[in-house]
């Protein structure tokens, strides 16, 4: 056989060996995505694996695979699982992998750049899929977020946090108040002079005409209700 022939056949036998590695070590791939999905917590359609790594996996080197996850999965990120390789006629093997799981839900997100101190209304934002670590403290309805005021400068897109924001002051510190005392069948009103900030549906103090310092809650603009 001359060297030419010899350099041929082998190059032939590598294009036609290649794409059968190729497509087992993709059906592990999608075999290891499966099964984590079926031993993780969240719904299927929020979850997504990638960054997959099994170091020593030689698709050659079995017929089946068994993966185990060595303990319950709490929460997305980095996670270890171990794949049993079995070959008929050898002695099964394990090795150790790795992959990344991320899960999505939705969350309130600005739809444009909000300065600080600005009332928030519908149209500066949107619901959008975003992973569940910036979801943590974020609005999940733009029903909840309308009408909160924003603390400091938001950029579009943001994830809209909690703590980005406060609700509207309606009732100001040294503010007179109508007063409404409500007992059972019995309505009392007054005046008084709240003793902080409050927000709709917010406790504060107010100092009645008495002089004394009770707690009511902000029903709207300059007034407060007290019940006994």
């Amino acid at each position: 056989m001359s060297l030419l022939r010899f350099y041929m056949i082998a190059l032939f036998s590598l294009l036609v060996l290649l794409p059968v590695q190729s497509e087992a070590a993709t059906d592990a791939v999608s075999f290891i995505k499966r099964e984590l999905l079926n031993g993780l917590p969240w719904d299927k359609g929020s979850v997504e694996i990638d960054e997959v790594e099994t170091p020593g996996l030689d698709p050659a080197q079995y017929d089946s695979l068994r993966l185990d996850l060595p303990r319950r999965i709490t929460s997305p990120g980095r996670i270890s699982f171990s794949l049993e390789l079995r070959s008929k006629g050898r002695e099964a093997k394990t090795i150790w992998g790795r992959a990344r799981v991320r899960v999505f839900t939705e969350a309130v997100v600005a739809l444009k750049a909000l300065k600080g101190r600005t009332k928030i209304a519908a149209s500066d934002l949107n619901v959008a899929r975003v992973e569940l670590e910036e979801a943590r403290d974020a609005f999940s309805t733009i029903e909840d977020a309308v009408g909160q005021v924003v603390l400091r400068p938001i950029a579009a897109g943001s994830v809209l946090q909690k703590d980005y924001v406060r609700p509207e002051v309606i009732v100001k510190r040294g503010e007179r108040v109508a007063i409404r005392v409500e007992s059972g069948n019995i309505m009392i009103r007054s005046a008084g002079v709240a003793s902080e900030d409050g927000y709709r549906g917010g406790t504060v103090a107010v100092k009645t005409a008495s002089g004394k310092e009770v707690l009511g809650t902000v029903a709207g603009p300059g007034e407060i209700i007290i019940n006994f």
